[in-house]
């Protein structure tokens, strides 16, 4: 399932995950070397990752006792271009006020 800003967003929503995505960033890993990574069991790591599956970020693939992750090359495209369109709103916004803030009269108080 491809990722959408929400799902990206919902999978990513908590730190051992973001954590698990950075490292996946680097290459494909073991369901094992994420647990220890995240320092949660075995079963831990894998409700994270089948978060992140869900989610479309990552997929899994199972081959014999070893369960191998990799990250979805462009799943976080929608929500690094939600995230782009927000800075520049609020950079333009915000340059504006300040803008505006600078031709205003100072005001003293006595």
């Amino acid at each position: 399932m491809p990722a959408t800003l929400d799902s990206a967003a919902a999978a990513i929503a908590s730190a051992p995950r973001r954590l698990i995505v950075e490292r996946l960033a680097t290459g494909s890993a073991s369901i094992t070397e994420l647990a220890d990574l995240v320092e949660v069991s075995v079963p831990a790591a894998l409700k994270h990752v089948d978060r992140l599956v869900d989610g479309g970020l990552v997929t899994r693939v199972k081959r014999g006792r070893v369960v191998t992750v990799s990250l979805v090359p462009g799943s976080l495209d929608a929500l690094v271009e939600w995230a782009t369109r927000t800075r520049l709103f609020w950079a333009n916004h915000l340059d504006r006020y300040a803008a505006h803030l600078s031709t205003q009269p100072e005001e003293h108080s006595s």
